[in-house]
């Protein structure tokens, strides 16, 4: 759900799309196993669902918050499903109240441009004065991690290249060398940004430097797909945010409370810092088609309490179409989706986040419940 802040808040920064990842471990055989970074792999299996009294079948195509960079993905099984498809069902969709997309798009420009300073703190304020000296220090010490990170896999990506080797997982998760990381710390600059921007950014950086991107590139990818052969997309869900002022919006961020700015630049470190090797993993796991090892990452979502502090502080947006993001019923909204999508007849592809549908009391949990048969990997 933080995507819909994001539409608003910074779709203009190029920042991370989503700080919701799997905060349940591994297991163990997985995060010792010396995975090689390939440039095809087949990606997940697609399930059926269907019901013994009605005619329509939904099937099911999974992603999670961060998939491989480079992968070439296959998508021929989600082509195949598109050629007789009636609809495609989507997570969500944002709707600005009265103000168009395009007029949205005019007043973040606008602002971006003429108000930049209101993504920005005072002149004289630091991020240590926003969140305290230790925590600061934890910040620009992940960050210089990810600096020093990301160097050395576009290193490891060039000489991949040449031949001279294949990325493993120990090459990309392996902790820069005290010495380069002491020399980058010092040459770092503090941001300016407010800390809620230098935290999505953190988040974006440290993805990057272990050459993960959002699950928004697959998303758009198997919507492309869909248009070019014609099938209708809808989300199943959609948030009103009623924005018509832009700049009020970026202003009510510059007041921010003290405990939710440590919120989130605190979601941001412990994601560049202890999380990363997870969400890694997880997209390996993905891009293998490997869903018995993804079930392991398929427990509670963590990166939400920032989302949920900026809820409580940003008067009418902390609610999405009347409720918090923390009311909002996921499972229930989408097997109540793909019941009716089987009921209508036909054939629909469903775009669904992998925690939902893996879960034990998630989508395919109700939807068994409710006398649908499941079938698949």
């Amino acid at each position: 759900m933080l995507r819909c802040l994001l539409a608003v808040l910074a779709c203009a920064l190029t920042l991370s799309p989503a700080l919701a990842v799997q905060d349940t471990p591994a297991p163990e055989a997985a995060a010792t196993e010396i995975i090689t970074v390939r440039a095809e792999r087949s990606g997940p299996q697609l399930w059926r669902i269907s019901h013994p009294e009605q005619a329509g079948e939904v099937y099911v195509f999974i992603t999670i918050p961060w998939l491989p960079a480079s992968l070439e993905w296959n998508e021929r099984p989600v082509a195949s499903v598109l050629e007789e498809a009636g609809e495609v069902l989507t997570e969500f969709e944002v709707n600005a109240g009265a103000v168009s997309t395009t007029r949205m798009a005019a007043m973040m420009l606008r602002t971006v441009t003429f108000n930049r300073s209101r993504l920005m703190m005072p002149r004289g304020i630091t991020l240590a004065d926003r969140v305290g000296d230790e925590l600061a220090a934890e910040f620009y010490e992940a960050a210089a991690i990810a600096e020093e990170r990301d160097e050395r896999r576009r290193a490891l990506r060039r000489a991949a290249r040449r031949g001279d080797g294949e990325l493993t997982a120990d090459d990309v998760l392996e902790e820069p060398e005290q010495s380069a990381l002491a020399a980058r710390l010092a040459s770092l600059e503090p941001g300016r940004m407010h800390p809620f921007f230098q935290a999505m950014n953190l988040i974006g950086k440290a993805a990057q430097s272990v050459d993960l991107q959002g699950s928004s590139a697959i998303e758009s990818r198997v919507t492309r797909l869909a248009r070019r052969n014609r099938v209708p997309v809808r989300a199943v869900q959609s948030y009103d945010l009623a924005v018509s002022d832009i700049s009020a919006l970026m202003r009510s961020v510059q007041d921010f409370s003290r405990e939710t700015n440590e919120t989130c630049i605190s979601e941001a470190v412990t994601f560049a810092r202890s999380e990363l090797p997870t969400a890694w993993m997880a997209a390996q796991a993905w891009a293998r088609g490997d869903v018995d090892t993804l079930r392991g990452f398929s427990g509670r979502r963590t990166g939400l309490d920032c989302q949920r502090a900026m809820e409580g502080e940003m008067g009418g947006l902390r609610t999405f179409g009347g409720a918090t993001t923390a009311d909002i019923d996921y499972p229930g909204i989408w097997a109540q989706a793909i019941g009716s999508s089987i009921a209508g007849g036909g054939v629909t592809l469903a775009i669904v986040g992998a925690a939902g549908w893996l879960a034990e009391d998630g989508i395919q949990a109700r939807l068994a419940a409710a006398g649908y048969v499941v079938e698949g990997p």
